[in-house]
């Protein structure tokens, strides 16, 4: 028999209506696999064609779940100026019995939708109870997510202030969406300043430059507040790290590893990462003044869970396309 490879381009993914609720369970799943060592997550090769430009792969065995594969992604936040996407790639799931490749796929989606069901698991452990207040930084599809996700975890959510350097791009932003979310006050805000005033919960999502904005200072922080980065370590200076009281990542390992190439100069310690929350190995938040910052440096375990939920719904209704090896 000749083997065979589906294909899953993005139309056929977004058919699936697999929702963010799903990927935040399996991704729970997954992070308590990881906790138990069930992981193998190797840091992540990377190469720069273009200044500020990256291509980066993230390989990845999940043991408990049996799952292997990896997500080859760029980021190029030059793209703007083209009118295309700044973050593109593909995931490809192998078979770990054979190695042989089961599935590949387009990975935006995938990105895109892990990313905040990464962000809303560790906003159920650590933010404040009854929080209803979130501000986001940068209006693009981190944005969109990450309202979607949070929204999923934190029913008490009624005011998002979100800004973006562009002012047409938060215009569109708040129009898409404020049909989507009607009970929820969205509100645009001209500085980044300016949508932490208040906020118990704080997502930034810029383009991942090679140098840092650096622009949120401690001064901007309050007390019970829970920031939730997903550009690295782009929109906080010295004194905003040394502000927070705990600091946690998705994983401790690839974080220090990006350290290592010149990230995050101002984080000296982590207090643990979100496998170590759930299984409660480490203590979260212990009190309501506490200022805490939870890191997602993006790693192969969403990558691969949210593959393999496309890979099984997609084999269930006949969607995709398959293709000779």
């Amino acid at each position: 028999m000749k083997e065979k490879l589906l294909f899953i381009g993005r139309s056929a993914i977004e058919s699936l209506n697999i929702s963010v609720a799903e990927i935040i369970a399996a991704i729970e799943n997954g992070f308590q696999d990881m906790a138990e060592g069930k992981a193998e997550l190797p840091s992540k090769p990377t190469i720069h064609p273009r200044p500020n430009c990256f291509l980066r792969a993230l390989p990845g065995y999940l043991k408990g779940m049996d799952l292997a594969g990896m997500k080859w992604v760029s980021a190029y936040p030059t793209n703007q100026q083209k009118g295309l996407p700044i973050v593109n790639g593909l995931v490809l799931l192998n078979d770990p019995q054979t190695g042989f490749p089961l599935a590949l796929m387009e990975a935006n989606w995938i990105t895109a939708w892990r990313t905040a069901a990464v962000s809303a698991m560790a906003a159920k452990i650590l933010t404040v109870k009854e929080t209803d207040t979130l501000a986001i930084c940068g209006a693009g599809v981190q944005g969109k997510t990450h309202l979607a996700a949070l929204c999923t975890v934190l029913p008490n959510l009624r005011q998002v202030k979100i800004f973006d350097p562009n002012p047409e791009t938060l215009k569109m932003f708040i129009q898409q969406q404020a049909d989507v979310y009607p009970d929820i006050g969205l509100q645009g805000v001209s500085t980044a300043q300016h949508a932490f005033q208040k906020a118990q919960i704080v997502v930034t999502a810029a383009p991942m430059m090679t140098s840092p904005l650096a622009i949120i200072q401690e001064k901007d922080l309050v007390p019970g507040m829970l920031l939730l980065p997903v550009d690295l370590d782009s929109y906080f200076n010295a004194s905003a790290f040394k502000a927070c009281q705990k600091i946690f990542s998705d994983d401790m390992d690839q974080l220090f590893w990006l350290k290592e190439q010149g990230r995050f100069a101002h984080v000296e310690k982590l207090d643990g990462d979100y496998s170590q929350l759930l299984t409660g190995r480490v203590k979260g938040r212990e009190n309501d003044a506490e200022c805490i910052m939870a890191i997602s440096v993006g790693i192969a375990i969403g990558d691969l869970i949210t593959a393999s939920l496309i890979y099984h719904k997609a084999r269930e209704q006949n969607v995709g396309i398959w293709l000779e090896l």
